[in-house]
């Protein structure tokens, strides 16, 4: 059994169609110009996470020395430092609470740098690996490049980097901005 559907025809005046062309136009342009706005944003916190990442690494030997010139207190030590505060204070509450503030401040904050500082040689040591695997002299170098620039004791210029590699000065810093974008998905994450 044949069933003959017939689809309907509309017919439109010329005014109708620039109507649709008109709106269809508008709307092309909303999506297209919401589309530039996702991709701004993105390209925004990729650049915000290779700043983060290079802020980061820029601290390592700072964060590094300060925690070894620091003296780490044991838990016992930190108990008794604790009453000898009590014990200075006499029992004052709002002291009380000030000095133990200030202990647990100090020791949140060198348990944060710690942190921080382990994240930092994970990342980077995965970076290495991944150089390393990739079999590529330009990504070894980069490699190499990070690691003056940030990880070794001794600081070196950009112009000492680009000495010792035999490039540019501009190479440096794009191989620098390559390295720490790479670092930053170990870092920080995607």
């Amino acid at each position: 059994m044949a069933t003959d559907k017939k689809i309907p025809m509309y017919v439109l005046t010329q005014e109708q169609i620039n109507q649709i062309a008109a709106v269809a136009g508008k709307e092309a342009v909303q999506t297209f110009r919401a589309e530039q706005v996702k991709a701004e944003k993105k390209r925004a916190r990729e650049e915000n996470k290779v700043k983060k990442t290079k802020k980061m690494l820029s601290s390592y030997r700072r964060m590094k020395a300060t925690l070894s010139d620091e003296a780490e207190f044991t838990e016992e030590e930190k108990v008794e430092l604790r009453w000898k505060f009590i014990q200075d204070l006499m029992g004052t509450k709002e002291a009380v609470s000030k000095s133990e503030r200030v202990i647990q401040d100090g020791e949140k904050r060198r348990q944060e740098d710690l942190y921080c500082i382990y994240r930092i040689e994970k990342a980077t040591e995965m970076y290495r690996e991944e150089c390393e695997r990739s079999g590529s002299e330009e990504a070894k170098r980069r490699y190499r490049e990070l690691s003056m620039m940030y990880l070794e004791d001794r600081e070196y210029s950009v112009q000492e980097i680009s000495q010792v590699e035999k490039v540019s000065d501009k190479t440096v810093y794009k191989d620098l901005g390559i390295a720490c974008g790479i670092v930053a998905v170990y870092l920080l994450g995607i």
